[in-house]
């Protein structure tokens, strides 16, 4: 018996078309999403690199806002690209007493800027919660330029802006304000007009070397030194110190420093770029305000 269907398949031409329509729509769909996903993507490396200069700039300017009035110094080496920052860290500050007032009448409550002197009193409070200030920690009063302060910080002689390393500070309580004494007694030669004296503990570095090394590292617990260490070899090789990388990835770094005039207040320049190895590059530009009266 014969059957008839009218049932009949696709032809070879309609497949072909089928297959062709498929393709450009998948690769139309395949463009929508491959767009989106390298923008993000881009995104991505921009905004790490974004984050990474920040927080170099951001560590720099903390450092820079602690540092001791007028110890900033910087260098710039147009040859090889590196800049090398340096300041003095402060641990604490107060003002000292200077002159009678109150019950605080002995000669032991002021500081004598005529001779040697071994105590004298705070308007308050140094350092709380402690007797014996830490070794390496010293005391700043007056200090104008960072030549004058280099020189004296480093060569631990008595000329009057720094007390030596070896010198024991020593805190107590002396009615409503703390007193200190050194041994032994030094000569603070120049009072400061607002009675500002400072405890600090040592320098502080930032060396940009972009063509190199591509990375910014920061030192600390190295001694003081006259003459600025200008490259990570300098730095690296004196006893005790400690460093660490503070970005990487650099690719060009300028760092200046304006002093001001009369010494009342400087403006330090940080102008960083960092890249990728897909030519992914940001450049930040930061500005810090220096406080320098002494």
């Amino acid at each position: 018996m014969k059957v008839n269907s009218k049932q009949t398949g696709f032809s070879l031409l309609e497949l072909i078309l089928v297959i062709v329509l498929l393709g450009i729509l998948a690769s139309g769909a395949g463009l929508l999403i491959t767009t989106p996903i390298k923008a993000y993507s881009d995104q991505l490396r921009r905004t790490q690199l974004v984050d990474m200069a920040e927080m170099s700039l951001r560590q720099i300017a903390r450092d820079i806002r602690r540092a001791l009035p007028n110890s900033i110094r910087t260098n710039q080496n147009m040859a090889t690209g590196v800049t090398v920052l340096e300041m003095v860290n402060i641990v604490a500050g107060a003002r000292y007493r200077d002159e009678v007032g109150g019950t605080f009448t002995a000669p032991f409550d002021m500081l004598d800027f005529n001779q040697a002197d071994t105590d004298f009193n705070f308007l308050g409070t140094l350092v709380s919660g402690i007797t014996t200030i830490p070794a390496g920690q010293r005391l700043v009063i007056y200090s104008t330029a960072p030549t004058n302060f280099y020189a004296a910080a480093s060569s631990n002689d008595n000329v009057g802006i720094v007390t030596p390393a070896n010198s024991t500070l020593t805190l107590s309580q002396n009615g409503t304000e703390q007193h200190l004494n050194i041994t032994p007694a030094f000569e603070f030669t120049d009072p400061s007009p607002g009675q500002r004296s400072f405890l600090i503990d040592g320098p502080v570095s930032y060396i940009c070397d972009p063509l190199e090394q591509t990375k910014m590292t920061r030192y600390t617990d190295y001694s003081f030194q006259v003459d600025q260490p200008t490259t990570d070899i300098a730095l690296s090789g004196l006893p005790g110190v400690r460093q660490g990388d503070v970005a990487t990835q650099l690719t060009a770094c300028s760092i200046t420093y304006d002093a001001g005039t009369a010494q009342r207040g400087g403006i330090v320049t940080l102008n960083i770029t960092l890249s990728d190895d897909t030519g992914e590059s940001v450049t930040l530009l930061h500005q810090v305000h220096v406080v320098n009266v002494p």
